[in-house]
């Protein structure tokens, strides 16, 4: 369901819930302003957390169903001297790791829409995303940074496609 839901209406029930006025403030009776602080940084980790742990737990669901168990008794069993028959399905996993770790890093630069949709071209310090630089750079025309900012990561993606590269 929270892959599902539009980022416009997931900010507003944001925007609800942690104003200053807002939901959590009015249960718990206390006046924290949520997105100005540096709780906006905990805020957008739950926000990642509660859109991508869906997708992440039906990933490693389907991993640990694609697993061979050959005489295991439990998925996690370890290789016991006075057992030889038991398996260490965990390795197994490492594809679907693999997998689910290079989804989630991809899903962290998907998160910008729902800070700057809750929070402005400038939120709090702590939610201040490259995203938001290089936006607010653009809007004021400050094209030697953006420039050097294309150079640099241009660069940085050059290595990483070079080391990738060197190990196939």
């Amino acid at each position: 369901l929270p892959m599902a839901l539009p980022v416009a209406s997931l900010a507003l029930l944001w925007k609800v819930l942690f104003a200053q006025n807002g939901l959590v403030n009015c249960t718990f009776g206390t006046h924290c302003d949520f997105m100005g602080t540096d709780a906006a940084f905990w805020v957008l980790i739950g926000t990642y957390l509660w859109k991508n742990i869906g997708y992440d737990s039906i990933l490693w669901s389907s991993g640990l169903d694609s697993i061979s168990y050959d005489g295991g008794k439990t998925w996690l069993s370890c290789n016991h001297p006075e057992t030889d028959n038991m398996t260490i399905p965990l390795p197994n996993l490492l594809p679907t790791l693999a997998v689910t770790l290079v989804l989630s890093l991809l899903n962290t630069f998907k998160v910008f829409r729902e800070a700057y949709l809750v929070a402005g071209a400038y939120p709090q310090k702590s939610i201040y995303l490259l995203q938001h630089l290089f936006n607010n750079w653009f809007l004021a025309l400050d094209l030697p940074r953006l420039s050097a900012a294309a150079i640099l990561m241009a660069g940085a993606l050059g290595a990483v496609i070079a080391v990738c590269i060197k190990r196939l």
